[in-house]
């Protein structure tokens, strides 16, 4: 029998398909084959989650990560062996710190103060941020078009730059659905990073387009934050935005503050909902931003 935990809430959404929403922030994805099973990400690891899985499949698990933010990462360490593109590598170390790791645990403890109060003797939120990856990930580096075979089931590994530099989606082409991570979703993308976290804006379109030329073999698409699933809808406001209606009206867009993580503008059209840095915009427009804020 599934049961929700302390942090996860676990729903099937097909005999193939399982989402788990950890901290009611971030969904990863179980993926069942005939012979293996692929999991989507693995959360910030407020708990271990293979007694979930266990609960589900009795499969051999693969963890493919779309990219290394540590909402997506720091539940590595449940697994090990960890499937990813290689320049994400770096960006899962470089937050594997305490300082990143305290913010994290912090999060955990406000989730539960609002959902479990009762729960919070059973996280150990010291123990969570003194925690490590480095020593026991073990990682291996995917490429744009690797197909993984579940048995009966296949994946394709889309390479999506923008977010990050090592962002990925994965396809199955024959039920048409597309896990997405934080590159399509309903749900607020941050862009105020520096270079070496955030890709450039016009890579993230390059990703877009990319994700349009494959529409006939997408009709649902699940992401990592916010309703699922969503459509391609969602990947034309992408377009637009960035293909013009982004450059037109930034200067109407009003400042935000995310504490310790940064600070700079969000920017709203239809669909997309974006917190991004004017140093990031100006790479996109080529020219110095100049603001009046009023």
């Amino acid at each position: 029998m599934i049961t929700s935990t302390d942090f996860c809430k676990v729903q099937k959404l097909d005999d193939d398909l399982y989402i788990i929403t950890e901290a009611g922030l971030v969904h990863f994805y179980l993926i069942l084959g005939e012979k293996k099973a692929v999991l989507i990400d693995a959360g910030f690891g407020f708990e271990d989650i293979r007694p979930i899985i266990r609960s589900i499949t009795d499969l051999p698990v693969m963890l493919v990560l779309t990219h290394g933010d540590p909402d997506h990462s720091y539940g590595s360490e449940y697994f090990g062996d960890v499937w990813l593109y290689q320049p994400d590598y770096g960006q899962i170390m470089g937050f594997d710190t305490k300082q990143e790791r305290q913010f994290a645990a912090e999060l955990g403890v406000q989730f539960l103060k609002e959902n479990n109060p009762e729960a919070i003797e059973r996280f150990d939120s010291k123990a969570f941020a003194e925690k490590s990856l480095l020593r026991v990930l073990t990682p291996h580096f995917v490429k744009d078009g690797e197909l993984f075979d579940l048995g009966g089931k296949t994946l394709e590994v889309v390479f999506t730059p923008g977010h990050s530099y090592g962002h990925i989606m994965l396809l199955d082409r024959a039920k048409k659905r597309l896990f997405s991570g934080d590159m399509i979703c309903d749900y607020v993308i941050m862009y105020f990073f520096e270079s070496d976290r955030n890709a450039p804006f016009s890579m993230a379109l390059d990703s877009w387009k990319k994700i349009k030329r494959l529409e006939k073999d997408i009709k649902d698409i699940y992401s990592s934050h916010g309703q699922n699933p969503i459509t391609m809808e969602w990947v034309d406001a992408y377009i637009e935005c960035f293909s013009g209606e982004f450059q037109q009206n930034y200067l109407k867009d009003k400042p935000f503050s995310r504490g310790h993580l940064g600070s700079g503008y969000q920017h709203i059209y239809k669909t997309v909902n974006i917190q991004y840095s004017d140093k990031r915009l100006e790479e996109f427009l080529g020219h110095k931003v100049e603001r009046i804020d009023l």
